[in-house]
């Protein structure tokens, strides 16, 4: 389906929905005969109607042609009739529908009469209940339903109208399906309109499917490919054509594909972690992956020979969203036994993305970092929330923005997660430096004192937290506490203590039997001792007593602890007291993989700030495949961080970063060339179709929006174009007039420089002479103003704004 068409376009299909009524009203079903309804070779059968002719109405095509219950062959080899389909040389049907093609036709040909007749009187329970097949039965319903009260839409993959509607359960009936999508419908909004604007939130959603091939060229003997499987790898080799190996090592983890050994399809599987080079030898790649399900039977793929197909010589290819619903036709449910509801439902976020449970990777929602841009007014802050939400979530973006209840929920949630510390919010402005946004020396006090620490940015606060919970995610299940961990779990529990106690200190006792108070250090990078009040206190740093661990049993006095340089007595004292809290907590616990959380940096108005300043070294690390744990996984050590207690830093796979950038600020021509290529950039324009359709005093405000925009354009560009925003508020004339002359008119003189006649032009001066205008212009005589003897040049005009406005005056923008 075209979801980009003019309304010359809607136009002609509406003709072409008229003509194929006249061609066959239902009285002409009634009589219709088995050739009129399928015949092989002839373009003017009812079937071929419904499948090729309207296929812009509402797409039936591919897969098998049992869908029309009984089909003329156009292969007419032999054919032995089985698993509940009949076959003679001309004709192949439902063997429920009778024993011969007359009999079988007379039934189809009833149920067809039927549905029409049911969806034209609207009901839409008969339909449902109809035996044909359901996509077949909707088409047809859909075609003989009343136009101006519309039951149904054109779109008939069960998938697509739950992706819409935003629903993941996938028993839910195509009949409530097609009620809750229709219920979306805008007033005034053409069915066919609708349709397109389904389609496109769809293909926005669309579950991705690959296909890998490991395939039967003689690259593999059966006992490597056997193993392979019992290996849970997929391999390529890393030279293959058309940048398949980038494909592979860019598809996100979770993404899901199906796997075939030539043409015998071997099972459905889903990714699990990154690529890394194969032991096969130094030419292959490899990724692991975990089975989604296997295979249902092992008979070969005779289906069509496209580029997603077994039959077709690719490795790694994505079946493209429009032919979604023939490869759940041809190899989904034949093969699997699924249909595309089962995998939105297994996976809610509808792009391919496993469910973050278990998973040992990224979790992923698309891309890693994406920037919102656009004219101002667009949405781009608001699309943000969604955006955030809908990483964490796994629900669909536009799910989340369909009604003001299902954005307010996604705000709510985005607050939630932002104050769990999953969320972090910042804006870029001239002033934003490098030390605020990554990690700086910042001041503070303490008592009368004024005191200067380390203190990490947003950046790297939630990066610490993304990746502490992807490195806990990749544990595996039922793993004892190595050495390490339990120096962890000791050294957290004692900053627990420290911080519970009244004073913030615990008590400790030094080798000759004195007490000494142990105060946490900053950022939890060690302990804090002094010998007696007063005395200058010393930092027992947590790296270095990580490194005395192992040794612990047998350090007995402080004269043992080699490794340690200074202050032997305070770091024997914190060793012993670690070791005893080790003690009490008991032996080491099985540990076990947390969930994978995804985490989010939103960044406002990103174009603002100084980017490369910024970002500094971390331009280099947000790369995809410079995350921890991928291919080309890339760390640094960073300004006024002691590498020796804290190790070099990396950006993990769950942390996302969303960016929103106004084209009226800076052409995205001029960002950063490195930034730009590190991020996919998504455009939001004004969108007409936001505003209401009711007029208000007259005035339509998407014609009045579009004509103003249509000429900002002309006369300056459409990064400068008002968004939609601006006239979302409205509800009276005494409103559009307050943001006409507050908002849009004091915008214009900003883009055009004073330049009257541009801002008169935009708001359509001259164009009708019996309206008072909203800009007047005023001409000045010069010699009036300074008599003759003055030369100031010949004479000028002055331009004004109305004072108020009336309806004909902006009905006359864009009449």
């Amino acid at each position: 389906m075209k979801t980009d068409m003019t309304a010359a376009d809607y136009k002609a299909q509406y003709a072409l929905w008229d003509q194929f009524l006249e061609h066959w009203p239902i009285a002409t079903l009634r009589e219709m005969t088995l050739d009129e309804y399928t015949k092989a070779g002839d373009k003017d059968t009812f079937t071929y109607w419904l499948e090729v002719k309207l296929k812009n109405l509402g797409n039936v095509g591919g897969g098998s042609s049992f869908k029309f219950g009984i089909f003329s062959r156009k292969d007419q080899s032999q054919k032995s009739s089985e698993s509940g389909a009949s076959y003679t040389q001309e004709y192949a049907w439902h063997s429920r529908y009778g024993d011969t093609p007359q009999a079988a036709f007379g039934v189809v040909r009833d149920i067809v009469v039927n549905v029409a007749e049911a969806a034209q009187q609207g009901d839409w329970k008969a339909v449902e209940d109809a035996d044909l097949g359901p996509a077949t039965k909707w088409k047809i319903a859909f075609h003989y339903q009343n136009r101006d009260e519309p039951g149904a839409v054109d779109v008939f993959i069960k998938a697509a109208l739950m992706a819409f509607v935003g629903v993941s359960d996938a028993d839910v009936s195509l009949l409530q399906l097609q009620r809750d999508s229709v219920a979306k419908k805008r007033a005034g909004e053409g069915i066919l309109e609708f349709g397109a604007r389904v389609w496109s939130v769809w293909m926005s959603k669309a579950v991705a499917v690959w296909k890998l091939s490991h395939g039967n060229d003689g690259t593999f003997n059966a006992g490597e490919r056997e193993q392979l499987l019992a290996d849970g790898l997929v391999v390529m080799h890393k030279d293959t054509k058309k940048s398949q190996p980038d494909k592979f090592r860019k598809a996100p983890n979770g993404t899901l594909f199906y796997l075939c050994h030539g043409n015998s399809i071997q099972l459905l599987g889903r990714f699990t972690g990154p690529v890394v080079a194969s032991p096969m030898n130094g030419e292959w790649i490899q990724r692991p992956y975990k089975v989604v399900k296997t295979g249902l039977h092992s008979t070969p793929y005779d289906g069509p020979a496209k580029g997603w197909t077994p039959r077709y010589s690719s490795t790694f290819s994505r079946v493209p969203n429009d032919d979604l619903f023939e490869f759940e036709e041809s190899l989904l449910t034949p093969y699997f036994g699924l249909k595309l509801e089962n995998l939105m439902s297994d996976m809610p976020n509808g792009n391919g993305a496993a469910d973050s449970k278990g998973d040992t990777g990224s979790g992923s929602n698309g891309p890693l970092n994406r920037i919102l841009y656009g004219p101002p007014g667009t949405g781009k802050t608001y699309r943000s929330v969604a955006e955030a939400v809908s990483i964490i979530d796994g629900q669909p973006v536009q799910a989340l923005m369909t009604t003001q209840d299902a954005y307010v929920a996604a705000k709510q949630k985005f607050d939630a997660y932002r104050a769990d510390g999953q969320i972090e919010f910042v804006t870029f402005h001239p002033s934003y430096t490098y030390q605020d946004f990554v990690i700086g020396i910042r001041p503070s006090t303490e008592g009368v004192n004024v005191v200067y620490s380390v203190e990490p940015g947003p950046l790297k606060r939630l990066a610490d937290l993304a990746e502490e919970n992807w490195r806990a995610s990749r544990l595996k299940a039922g793993s004892a506490l190595s050495d390490m961990q339990r120096f962890d779990r000791a050294f957290g529990k004692l900053l627990k203590d420290i911080s519970n106690a009244p004073e913030q200190y615990v008590e400790m006792t030094l080798h000759g039997g004195k007490k000494t108070q142990a105060r946490a250090g900053k950022q939890g990078k060690g302990v804090i001792l002094s010998k007696e009040e007063g005395s200058i206190p010393y930092n027992v740093a947590r790296k270095g007593l990580a490194a005395l661990w192992e040794g612990r049993d047998k350090f007995n006095t402080p004269g043992d602890l080699e490794p340690c340089t200074y202050n032997h007595s305070f770091f024997f004292a914190v060793l012993k007291h670690l070791a005893a809290i080790d003690s009490n907590l008991g032996a080491p616990e099985e540990k076990a993989p947390e969930p994978l959380k995804n985490y989010v940096l939103v960044i406002d108005e990103i174009n603002r700030g100084n980017i490369a300043k910024i970002f500094g070294e971390l331009i280099t690390l947000i790369e995809d495949d410079k995350r921890l744990g991928a291919v080309n996984e890339l760390t640094c050590s960073l300004p006024y961080v002691d590498p020796e207690e804290e190790p070099a830093f990396g950006l993990p796979p769950n942390l996302y970063i969303v960016g929103t950038m106004n084209t009226a600020d800076r052409s995205i021509a001029l960002l950063d060339t490195a930034l730009r290529r590190r991020f996919v950039f998504d455009e939001l324009m004004p969108d007409i179709k936001a505003l209401p359709p009711v007029a208000v005093d007259g005035v339509e405000l998407p014609k009045l929006v579009e004509k103003l925009n249509e000429r900002i354009a002309y006369l300056f560009d459409r990064d400068h174009t008002l968004g939609h925003a601006y006239f979302m508020g409205i509800k009276t004339f005494a409103d559009l007039e307050q943001c006409l002359l507050r908002k849009v008119i004091p915008l214009l003189q900003e883009y055009f420089f004073e330049d009257w006649s541009k801002i008169g032009l935009v708001l359509g001066y001259g164009k009708k002479t019996d309206v008072a205008p909203i800009i007047s212009k005023k001409q000045l005589d010069a010699t009036a103003l300074f008599g003759s003897d003055v030369e100031v040049g010949d004479g000028r005009a002055m331009f004004a704004v109305a004072d108020g406005l009336k309806p004909e005056m902006v009905k006359a923008i864009y009449e």
